[in-house]
């Protein structure tokens, strides 16, 4: 229930003691009787949060429905559903213009979405339920398994480059699933905090800014992982094996950038000032090695094709490594507290 604003004037009562009355509608909706008590909690911005301590009545499912049956493209119609699961609602039904629909969006719905079950199934409609939230998967875990999977995606890619692995190449790019299930899980958490600043402690963050700060580490993670991906969707199609040479002077960039990954996110649990600036110093060190790889490649006799191949991976490994200290300069802003 969206309850509107309302204005109520301050009185006093026994010459030192300020009373303001609460709304009915609101009372009632958060099931608060007599004696209850609430425990009023001043915010940053001078407001006061006012968070009722008493038994509260089951949250009621929140549902949606959207009528997908006039859109042509298989891909917008996933795009719709996905946009009502980041909306918060824990029941999507879709109406569906045929089976060929149904079946793309059911497999869309298993392959990115988290908790996400089908509880109800037509020739044209599916009922989804978002089965799991915050409590189950908070947000420091879904945020340090999101990590450490692109981290391993990345060193995983050289390693496929320098052995000509394309197998692992294949999983690879698989992983970057996950990586995207847990991207949307993480954002509908985050979105549902900055409309409920109750669920703000049951995430584990402590301000209603720190969620745009988490909502672009988690962008510049998934971000990471898409070009981690890229990497080994090139080794996929390489028409020869790299030179030893070059695979090793890729795999000392991509230890870098892992390196101002991991340490970036590091930052956001245990700050050290001094760290974090000189990892965001090492971005340097990736750009004056991507110049110095460049250079040798031109002086080598290898195809065009080729070539571009390295450019590819090459700018690919800078933009992690730039990502990473995306991730380590946010960190020193959520490290900064706003003046009050």
């Amino acid at each position: 229930m969206e309850l509107q604003s309302e204005t109520r004037k301050v009185q006093v009562t026994g010459g030192s003691t300020y009373v303001v009355s609460l709304p009915k509608k609101w009372i009632e909706t958060v099931n608060l009787k007599p004696k209850d008590q609430i425990a009023l909690v001043p915010q940053a911005d001078l407001s006061l949060l006012l968070i009722p301590h008493n038994e509260p009545k089951p949250r009621e499912a929140k549902e949606s429905f959207f009528d997908a049956s006039q859109i042509n493209r298989l891909e917008a119609v996933v795009t719709e559903f996905i946009a009502h699961y980041l909306a918060g609602y824990d029941v999507i039904r879709v109406k569906l213009r045929d089976a060929k629909v149904r079946s793309f969006l059911r497999n869309a719905i298993h392959q990115k979405l988290i908790g996400t079950e089908i509880i109800e199934e037509t020739e044209n409609e599916i009922t989804a339920q978002c089965l799991l939230g915050s409590v189950d998967l908070p947000l420091d875990r879904a945020l340090r398994r999101m990590h450490i999977l692109m981290v391993f995606m990345l060193k995983d890619a050289i390693k496929a480059l320098s052995a000509n692995d394309k197998e692992l190449a294949k999983e690879i790019i698989a992983r970057d699933d996950e990586v995207d299930r847990l991207y949307l899980f993480i954002v509908r958490q985050l979105k549902a905090t900055v409309e409920n600043r109750l669920l703000i402690e049951e995430i584990g963050l402590t301000h209603p800014r720190d969620c745009l700060g988490y909502r672009l580490i988690v962008k510049s993670i998934e971000r990471s992982a898409d070009h981690a991906a890229r990497i080994a969707k090139i080794l996929s199609t390489l028409e020869t094996s790299l030179e030893e040479r070059t695979t090793e002077s890729l795999a000392s960039m991509s230890r870098i950038a892992a390196e101002i990954q991991e340490n970036s996110i590091k930052m956001l649990y245990k700050y050290d000032a001094q760290l974090v600036h000189e990892t965001i110093a090492k971005i340097k060190d990736v750009a004056n090695l991507e110049e110095e790889i460049i250079g040798k490649l031109l002086k080598l006799q290898t195809n065009t094709k080729t070539i571009i191949d390295i450019r590819l991976i090459l700018e690919s490994i800078r933009r992690i490594a730039e990502y990473g200290t995306d991730i380590a300069e946010i960190a020193i802003n959520l490290h900064v507290k706003t003046a009050s």
